[in-house]
């Protein structure tokens, strides 16, 4: 007597004619469809978008929120953590975070601190939306402004094994960097990092900066800049609105223009 695996590689090869019938039966089962009552499936669509932002939304404020919290040195105001189907977000290592206002982060967020130095610590700003699958992975600090949207593949400050010292990496300090190869990071403050871009260790990323996907930030950038490639390159400056003057104060504001004027050579 045939297995039932012998059995379905027979209908798959159709076999025999009986075989034949069970094929184009089995087909023309997967393939039934049920007609569409426009009303009837719009109203069912909407009930189970609400029924799952309900259940997520009760689970989110009562539990994986205030588990991230517990993880924080300081939580401001209007903290959300959206929901991507990991619950909460992942915090490695004695890692200090200090989180601004009205910071907006996603569960599959993964945040790294390194034992190299003491309570490496994290500042996001307020207003800063952190996107989905963004990783930070902290040796000392790592600063980003307020009014920030980073969606960046990673932001480090350190190359994450020691990049000198081959004995180093493969012995049982378990290939941490040397105290010398962790530069703190800066972000400034209305920045647009999307999707794939990195932050190389000791950059220092001016205010208004936009990048382009797939950037490699490894030197510092001027604020109110458009940057793209690896090796990052800068594309143009970005305009200044002078709205922003009533925000940062006229000394800042002067700065951005000085620095737009400088920049006119290189480009």
């Amino acid at each position: 007597m045939k297995t039932l695996r012998e059995i379905s590689t027979a209908i798959r090869r159709r076999e025999t004619p009986f075989y034949a019938f069970l094929y184009r039966l089995a087909k023309g089962i997967s393939s039934l469809s049920m007609p569409t009552i426009r009303p009837v499936h719009a109203f069912l669509y909407r009930e189970r978008l609400t029924r799952l932002s309900l259940w997520h939304n009760f689970w989110r404020i009562v539990y994986y929120e205030p588990l991230f919290k517990s993880q924080c040195v300081r939580v401001g105001r209007g903290f959300t953590m959206h929901y991507a189907g990991n619950g909460t977000a992942t915090v490695f290592g004695d890692l200090q975070i200090y989180l601004g206002d009205n910071v907006t982060m996603f569960d599959n967020t993964g945040l790294a601190g390194l034992k190299v130095f003491d309570k490496p610590e994290l500042h996001v700003g307020d207003n800063t939306y952190l996107g989905p699958l963004v990783r930070i992975m902290v040796g000392k600090k790592i600063t980003i402004g307020s009014h920030c949207l980073i969606t960046s593949r990673i932001v480090t400050d350190n190359p994450g094994h020691s990049m000198r010292d081959t004995m180093r990496r493969i012995t049982a300090s378990g290939g941490l960097p040397a105290e010398e190869d962790i530069r703190p990071v800066h972000i400034g403050d209305f920045c647009f990092l999307p999707l794939d871009t990195v932050v190389y260790p000791g950059v220092r990323v001016g205010d208004g900066v936009v990048a382009r996907i797939g950037t490699h930030i490894s030197r510092d950038v001027p604020p109110f800049c458009h940057v793209a490639g690896n090796p990052m390159r800068i594309v143009r400056k970005v305009d200044i609105p002078e709205q922003i003057r009533e925000m940062v104060g006229d000394e800042r504001y002067e700065a951005y223009l000085q620095a737009h004027a400088n920049l006119d050579e290189e480009l």
